[in-house]
């Protein structure tokens, strides 16, 4: 379909064509010169421009040059090397403390390892056995009290605090701890003490095996220990005393006698020094135990029937 215009109407169209065409042509005119003009400061191709890339006066063939004394003019090198922003002053590989893999900087002292370095911690003593400095031997010794509740007081119990009550308690405990017979020889072994005799008193000659715990699941006798002990007793407490300690070995060479050692030997010996420890800890492991329960067996509370009256 045909679209007619009138004369008005066509000399309206041809007005606005030549405005286009002109303003084009001066658009196009204007950035021919912006890119062509020969004293302009920030032109590419600008001969004497300080910014281009490719100054003439390098003398190169236009490229961007990265090595400033190579093809860079003298402005631009005093630039690089002078500059606080430039590349070759606090670079990363630079002699002024910078961080630089390879260079002269803080992080050239930095050497890396392949493997860490192990250093083995040196062998510590066994340290936990009471030593008397006075007497020089390897000594248990502590002074218990016994108290008695008074509820217990109050619902007719006897008093087990006194001196024969924790003397009967203790003999109890041997027959328990030793056998009954074995208890027995120990004390005739040891005898009474005649002088200084403080209440109530149990002398023995204690022998008893020596077990090394050696993991978890396992244990090993080594042998035996002897020790003298001592317990004396007075009302609502009583004193033990384990001293004298030696260590009785079985000798694997036939027709000798059995290897005795004191215990004093084993903390200051320099041979064998891990077995010897082996020997002092099973040793402190048992007493331990023996002492607790002692305690155990003279402090325990009776039960009492509210009923039974």
């Amino acid at each position: 379909m045909a679209i007619y215009l009138n004369k008005e109407e066509q000399f309206i169209m041809k007005n606005i064509f030549l405005t286009l065409i002109t303003l084009c042509l001066a658009i196009g005119v204007s950035v021919a010169q912006g890119w062509d003009d020969a004293g302009s400061d920030d032109s590419w191709g600008d001969s004497g421009s300080d910014d281009s890339w490719g100054d003439g006066s390098s003398g190169d063939d236009g490229s961007y040059d990265y090595d400033p004394g190579s093809g860079a003019t003298a402005t631009n090198a005093a630039d690089s090397a002078g500059g606080d922003d430039a590349w070759g002053d606090n670079s990363w590989g630079d002699d002024g403390g910078g961080f630089g893999y390879g260079g002269g900087g803080g992080g050239s002292d930095y050497v890396r390892s392949t493997r860490p370095k192990v250093e083995s911690k040196p062998y510590e003593r066994f340290t936990g056995m009471p030593y008397d400095s006075a007497s020089q031997l390897v000594t248990y010794v502590e002074i218990v009290e016994v108290i008695v509740p008074d509820r217990f007081l109050d619902l007719g119990g006897e008093d087990y605090s006194l001196s024969d009550s924790l003397y009967a308690r203790a003999i109890t405990w041997m027959n328990k701890q030793f056998g009954k017979k074995e208890a027995k020889q120990m004390i005739d072994e040891a005898g009474l003490d005649p002088t200084g005799k403080e209440g109530n008193t149990i002398k023995a000659y204690v022998t008893m095996p020596l077990v090394v715990q050696l993991n978890k699941y396992q244990k090993s006798n080594i042998g035996l220990i002897e020790f003298d002990m001592e317990l004396r007793f007075k009302d609502e407490r009583y004193r033990y005393k384990f001293e004298n300690f030696i260590h009785v070995a079985p000798n694997n060479v036939g027709g000798k006698k059995e290897e005795v050692t004191y215990m004093e030997y084993y903390m200051t010996a320099k041979k064998n020094i891990r077995g010897n420890d082996q020997v002092l800890m099973a040793c402190n492991n048992q007493m331990t135990r023996l002492i607790d329960d002692l305690k155990a067996t003279c402090s325990a509370t009776p039960f009492v029937d509210d009923d039974d009256w």
